[in-house]
């Protein structure tokens, strides 16, 4: 199944293009869940601090995504 991707701040390094926030696609086995993407891309899956899919946060990053998903990945962000 194909799912769009799109990973900011500090992520981008881990995107084909290296730009936070820009989209790419990811083809993974049906019934793939968050974690499985995360493992995908070689994010660690403890730098994983919010997770959306389709607009909506996600606690559960166990679930089966569904073809055509849209994702953000986001580390802890710190600001002053």
């Amino acid at each position: 199944m194909r799912v769009e991707v799109r990973l900011f701040a500090t992520f981008a390094g881990f995107a084909p293009t290296k730009r936070a926030g820009a989209s790419f696609d990811v083809v993974l086995p049906d019934a793939a869940s968050v974690d499985d993407l995360v493992r995908h891309l070689g994010i660690p899956p403890d730098d994983v601090h919010l997770t959306m899919v389709d607009g909506h946060i996600v606690h559960n990053r166990n679930a089966p995504l569904a073809e055509g998903a849209r994702l953000g990945l986001f580390p802890p962000v710190g600001g002053g």
